[in-house]
């Protein structure tokens, strides 16, 4: 038998997933660890990333050795202190990095909008973000197998009603932030995810009956008849790490939402 093409694309690489201890992380993380690569997880929350970090290695004992973490607060004002200490104690060149770091959807009404709602909403999903790159890309091969891949949000193209304002116009600016970046650090490759609704707990501030009637009206209207999951949106961030041609790109994983 040849030797593996497709499998293997991943086997050995050294990837960072920033925020990676949410449903999706975890998802993502299970993959990266199937196909041989090395995972680094970073979160804000110490007890999270060793909760995780444990499972992990529970589920994947053969490949313990290939698994570790670093807590990064990317919520605080020292961010880009706290970054360069993450990247400090990785030190070793890595593959890939990706961010998936956010806190829960702040959905605000126009009128309730405030420079320091807007700050703190910003904070860790573009502020971090650009830092990690901005930092993180000196750590990474200058070659096209290396990459970035950031996480925006269909409410970018399609609007939601309820408070989405803020969350729209960060989406859109991770858009064009991935298509410049792919720009300014060619070879390395740069794009962005840009889920629709994924059943994670990101969604846990809702009122439970509240979350139940959103859920059961999007099931309702996906062309797909269902709420994406993890395991699903984790097939989109493989294809931004294994596509060598990729680049600065927006891929949607959304259930058709764009269809109705």
């Amino acid at each position: 038998m040849s030797t593996p093409r497709f499998t293997n694309k991943l086997h050995n690489q050294r990837i960072l997933l920033v925020g990676g201890t949410g449903g999706v992380g975890i998802s993502v993380a299970q993959a990266l660890i199937e196909y041989g690569a090395t995972v680094i997880l970073s979160s804000s929350r110490e007890s999270k990333l060793t909760q995780v970090i444990t499972s992990l290695k529970t589920d994947y004992p053969d490949a313990s050795d290939r698994i570790s973490g670093y807590a990064c607060d990317l919520s605080s004002p020292q961010v880009e202190e706290n970054i360069q200490l993450l990247f400090h104690k990785i030190r070793d060149p890595i593959d890939h990095i990706i961010y998936m770091a956010g806190d829960r959807l702040p959905t605000i009404p126009l009128d309730e909008i405030t420079l320091d709602k807007w700050q703190k909403c910003n904070q860790v999903r573009t502020i971090a973000a650009i830092l990690v790159v901005k930092i993180g890309s000196r750590y990474l091969k200058k070659q096209a197998t290396s990459s970035i891949t950031l996480t925006g949000g269909s409410i970018s193209e399609k609007p939601i009603a309820g408070g989405w304002a803020m969350l729209a116009l960060i989406g859109a600016g991770l858009n064009g932030l991935a298509r410049q970046l792919a720009f300014d650090l060619a070879p390395i490759r740069v794009n962005c995810v840009a889920p629709g609704v994924i059943d994670t707990d990101l969604w846990r501030g809702m009122k439970e009956e509240v979350r139940g009637e959103f859920f059961k009206g999007l099931r309702e209207t996906n062309p797909t008849g269902m709420v994406g999951k993890p395991e699903d949106l984790a097939e989109a961030y493989l294809y931004c790490l294994r596509d060598c041609n990729a680049t600065g790109m927006v891929v949607h994983s959304n259930s058709g939402v764009f269809l109705v």
